[in-house]
Order: C-alpha cells, then sequence, then structure tokens
C-alpha cells in the first residue's frame, strides 16, 4: 500500500510539473508574439513568426496532453486504490478525456461543413452545424467539470488527506482560475484571461512543491 501511495505521489508531482510548464508556455504566446511581430515585416522576422506558432503550439498541447492523460491521470487512479475520496478526481480525468472527443468532434464536423460547404444543401449544412457547435459546446462543458473535478476538489483532497496548505492554497489558485479564464475568454479580455491562466500555473508549481514534501515525509 505504501509503495503504491509513493508511486501515485510521484507519479501527480511529474504531472503537475509538465502542467505548470504548458501553461507557462501557453502565457508565452501573446506575450512574445507582438514581440516578433514587430519584425516581421522582414522575410526573417515572418518566417520567425510562422516558425514560433508551429512548433511552439503544437508543444503546449502535447505537453498538456502528458502532463493530463499520462501522469496525472494514472496518478489519480492509483491514489483512488489507496483512498477512495480521490476516486472522484479519477472520474474528472475520464470526463475531461470524454470532452476532449466530443469537443474534437464537434470541430471536425464544423471544419467538415467549411470544406464541402459548396457541395451540400443549406438545409443540412444548417443541421451538421448545429450538432457542430452543439458538440463544441457540450464537449467544452464536460471538460469544464472534469477540470473542477480533477483539479480544485482534488487539490482539497489532497490537503485533507496529508495537511499540507500548500495544498489549500493550490486549490483556492484553481478555484479563482476556473471562473476567470473563461470570462476572460468570452469577453476576448487578454488580460483577464492570461491572469487565469497565471493563476493556474501557480497553483500547479504550488502542488507540485507540496507533493515533494509529501513524498520526503513518507520517503
Amino acid at each position: 500500500m505504501q509503495d503504491a501511495e509513493m508511486s501515485a505521489l510521484k507519479m501527480l508531482r511529474s504531472g503537475f510539473f509538465y502542467l505548470s510548464a504548458a501553461t507557462a508556455m501557453l502565457i508565452a504566446v501573446p506575450v512574445f508574439t507582438p514581440v516578433i511581430f514587430i519584425y516581421a515585416s522582414s522575410l526573417v522576422g515572418m518566417m520567425g513568426m510562422v516558425v514560433f506558432a508551429a512548433v511552439l503550439m503544437p508543444s503546449i498541447v502535447v505537453v498538456f496532453l502528458y502532463a493530463v492523460f499520462g501522469k496525472i491521470r494514472p496518478g489519480m487512479r492509483q491514489l483512488s486504490e489507496v483512498d477512495g475520496q480521490f476516486r472522484i478526481c479519477y472520474t474528472g480525468t475520464t470526463l475531461m478525456l470524454v470532452g476532449l472527443a466530443v469537443l474534437t468532434l464537434g470541430i471536425a464536423v464544423n471544419v467538415a461543413v467549411g470544406i464541402a460547404v459548396n457541395m451540400t444543401p443549406e438545409v443540412e449544412n444548417a443541421v451538421l452545424v448545429i450538432l457542430g457547435l452543439g458538440g463544441v459546446y457540450i464537449g467544452y462543458a464536460i471538460i469544464f467539470i472534469g477540470h473542477v473535478l480533477t483539479f480544485a476538489v482534488g487539490a482539497f483532497k489532497l490537503h485533507g488527506r496529508y495537511r499540507n496548505p500548500l495544498y489549500a492554497a493550490a486549490g483556492t489558485f484553481f478555484v479563482l482560475s476556473i471562473f476567470l479564464t473563461p470570462i476572460g475568454l468570452l469577453r476576448l479580455d487578454a488580460v483577464l484571461t492570461l491572469a487565469g491562466l497565471g493563476i493556474a500555473a501557480a497553483g500547479c508549481v504550488l502542488i507540485h512543491i507540496a507533493l515533494g514534501h509529501t513524498i520526503k515525509m513518507k520517503g
């Protein structure tokens, strides 16, 4: 049991490290893109901006997916086998996976409609657009619920078991981020969105540090 718990904690710590790195890279995109754009009047500057976007964005997606589904999800599964109160957090990662699949399907439908817009009757186009947008909104809602259960609830569950105040602080940061980031995106407010992402990154760092302390105490 002790070995399984230590393995879970180490996996979670690794996952939150990668997640904080992915969030930091995501924040860097709107921060550094204008700087690159200043030099984009030249061919070299334009090529640099294209390479920056083409390399960084896919890298962020890969690191994020690896962190959540390659580390945090299996870590929560192992921890739920040690303590049943973490099952809801593991369920959260499952919801995020399902939501991502639904979201991807919705986006794919919208892209297909865009490509075939001149080949499909207008009525069918409208139906497909509604289905595609429905998939996007439903997928986002499922991901949102999974995010809350995995990170906000997960942080407070970790605090309840290991009594490290950094877990509670991280949970508070995640709750703030859950509200700030979507509001910023809906209002197209870059400052609010970046603030939400920054708070989320700080929450990931706090959990990473707290997990390190917990592992050291149990080691």
